[in-house]
């Protein structure tokens, strides 16, 4: 919930009309609302500030950035060693917060030749790694392909990714970007490995929240805009998915799954669909005025 969602367009600052006053009317009648996202590039706090100048009414514990729980993941099992990082500084900032150890973030360079590099054992590699953690990272290079994969090596060494979106497109702008998920694909095709994957639609986002929160699927609405990440995480987690038309997927793109004999494309079918978030307010409204009705 997020992009597409409650805002819109290149910069994430145009606000879908009448989303403040959806999430203020939610909680006004008792209900927990979270914001949860894949993005890997972002923070808790990042989050938060946002949701404060967008006019967002929000907790900064509601918010759960896929960075944030790769690193209360690793906290929670008492993870001691380092972290090799394929990422933006998001995740190194969150694991810091953690407690936990990492490097690998920013460009890096073995220089010259590997195989020399490897014989003269100037390859960088830290014993101490014991996990590597990949999200989205503008400075991913075969270098850090060569290191990722060599830890990975090591069977013992835990493989996690934020996510696996494989590209963003920005609503409003002919941009599609490719996203964490091609770099995942990468590490693990290279590694014969499979990543542990943090953010949607991997149920690991609801265990957190029924650990920390109470939430009960049955009694939970995942909103979202994507199909593969957003309806996706809310049917394969046993809660009530709506897909709204104001981000990535169109209704026909819906009524196209439908077609499909994929079971892995159907799940990826929304419950219901809104034009907009805002309509929300609308089905509060008729069930408030039918409530009154039947009092009568």
């Amino acid at each position: 919930m997020g992009t597409g969602v409650l805002w819109q367009g290149a910069q994430g600052t145009d606000v879908v009309p009448r989303a403040q006053e959806v999430v203020s009317r939610l909680k006004s009648m008792g209900k927990k609302v979270f914001l949860v996202t894949n993005n890997s590039t972002v923070t808790q706090d990042d989050c938060y500030r946002k949701c404060n100048t967008l006019g967002f009414s929000v907790e900064r514990e509601s918010i759960i950035c896929a960075p944030f729980v790769l690193a209360q993941y690793l906290k929670e099992i008492n993870f001691q060693k380092k972290v090799y990082v394929v990422g933006a500084a998001a995740i190194a900032q969150e694991m810091q917060d953690a407690g936990i150890r990492c490097i690998g973030i920013g460009p890096e360079r073995i220089g010259g030749s590997i195989y020399a590099a490897l014989a003269e054992g100037k390859l960088g590699l830290d014993p101490e790694v014991g996990a590597v953690a990949v999200g989205f990272d503008r400075e991913f290079s075969y270098d850090k392909l060569v290191r990722a994969v060599t830890y990975l090596a090591n069977p013992e060494c835990l493989f996690l990714a934020t996510n696996t979106d494989e590209k963003y497109i920005v609503t409003g702008t002919p941009l599609h970007l490719p996203a964490a998920g091609i770099l995942v694909k990468a590490i693990e095709k290279a590694s014969s490995r499979q990543a542990q994957v943090m953010g949607k639609p991997s149920p690991t986002i609801l265990y957190m929240l029924q650990a920390r929160y109470g939430v009960q699927p049955q009694k939970t609405l995942v909103i979202g805009d994507t199909l593969a990440s957003d309806i996706m995480f809310g049917n394969e987690c046993g809660m009530w998915s709506v897909l709204v038309l104001t981000g990535v997927a169109s209704l026909q793109d819906a009524r196209n799954l439908s077609l499909a004999n994929d079971p892995l494309l159907q799940k990826q079918i929304p419950l219901f669909y809104l034009e907009s978030v805002a309509d929300i307010l609308t089905l509060l409204d008729s069930a408030a005025n039918n409530n009154v009705n039947e009092q009568h």
